[in-house]
Formats: C-alpha cells, structure tokens, sequence
C-alpha cells in the first residue's frame, strides 16, 4: 500500500460530524465495506488559515474509489444534492504535481475532462501554509469519481517515476524550519496553464486558506481526492 498514492480531498468542518457519525459509525462503515483507509485531519495537522479538514483515502484503486464515492454521496446527502445533479468537490495535490496535471497547454486537463464529463478547475496558488493546491472538480457522483481517479493516476505515474515521493502527501502545516530533507526540492517544468472559465463555480477565498463552492441553492460544501498523508 506504501506504493500507493493516498487520495485527499477537503471537507467542510461542519461536514466532519456527519462523515464521522454518532460513535465513529459512518466513518467505520465506510472503511469495513470499501476495504480503505479513511482519516480526517486533526487539530494541529494544518494550518489555522484552513477552514476545512481534509480526507485521507488509503488502499487500491477500487477501494479507494468506493471510499471516496460514500464520502462523496454523504457530502451530497447533506446538501440535499442527488447524484445525477452536478456538484462541486475539492481534492488536493502536492503543488509541484500540478502543472503535469494540467500538461503542456492544457492538454491533460483537457483530456481528463473529456473522459470523465467533468469540468475541472485547478487553483492558482497552493492553500496558505501548505505545499498542496486544491483542484476542484464540478458534476455528477460517476463525473466527479472518474475525475478523480483519472487525476490521482497521474500522481501515481509520478510517484512510480520518482517524481513524487511519499512524504509529499504528508498533511502537514508547511514550516521549512522544522523540515529536512535529505535531497533538494524537486522543480518540475511548468506548463502553460488553460485559460481559467471565471464564470466556473469553485471560489477560493483567502489565496486558497479556505476553499468553498457554491452548489445548487446556494448552500456550499468540500470534496474529495488526490493525494494525502
């Protein structure tokens, strides 16, 4: 499983109680029939400037995608979205994976998109005081999952090259003087980024302290995905 590239998404803090359930009976579930792993941020783990705490998904591909379609439809069920109504849900990734994500001119964004019918929105700035950059990703429970899959396949082709190690899903508050590492940063070559749709609507408030999306009828809620610790 060490091999794996663990999926992260951000979920509303208020959202946390209903994911988890009455004794941890929700988040149990979830775990016992997807076979994943599924953690929640704690107090301490991230930065105060984040609003949102963020999902941890562990295990293969299958289980990970089931985990994440319950997380998914809990968020949903909250917000009194159905599944075939489009929808907003935020994942994370490490910063320097996201301009492969996107790919020269936009081309593996595109392609991402068009496969999964999902549309798909990269934010500019990495969330204050972390080394991630929230992705979010608007459609339907099937969209949003084939999404996700898709863009946590790239990290996990990343990972397989060496490109990204583990610790780069680490959730953590970013703090350079309590971190060594044993090699210098990675640089990935920047890819020119896709013209961004301001009409799209993910808002990242704060330079991505927070994330927050609107869904229908106005009520807002996280999502779920790529990457984490």
């Amino acid at each position: 499983m060490d091999s794996q590239v663990p999926w992260r998404c951000l979920v509303p803090a208020d959202a946390v109680s209903f994911i988890i359930g009455k004794g941890g009976a929700n988040i149990r579930q979830i775990s016992e029939t997807s076979g994943a792993e599924v953690a929640i941020s704690k107090e301490g783990e991230t930065p105060e400037t984040l609003a949102d705490k963020i999902v941890t998904v562990k295990g293969s591909n299958n289980q990970k995608e089931s985990a994440c379609a319950q997380i998914l439809r809990k968020l949903r069920q909250m917000q009194g979205v159905s599944d075939h109504e489009p929808g907003v849900f935020v994942i994370i990734v490490p910063q320097i994976s996201a301009p492969v994500i996107i790919g020269a001119k936009g081309a593996q964004i595109k392609s991402i998109m068009e496969h999964s019918g999902a549309e798909i929105n990269v934010g500019r700035e990495a969330i204050i005081n972390m080394a991630d950059q929230p992705i979010s990703i608007n459609g339907t429970i099937n969209q949003v999952i084939a999404a996700v899959s898709k863009l946590n396949s790239v990290l996990q082709d990343m990972l397989d090259r060496g490109k990204l190690a583990q610790r780069d899903f680490i959730v953590r508050p970013l703090d350079a003087s309590a971190v060594a590492f044993d090699e210098p940063p990675r640089v990935e070559k920047p890819a020119e980024a896709p013209a961004v749709d301001r009409s799209a609507p993910p808002t990242y408030s704060g330079g991505g302290g927070g994330v927050t999306a609107p869904y229908p009828g106005g009520s807002n809620t996280g999502g779920c995905g790529g990457g984490g610790g």
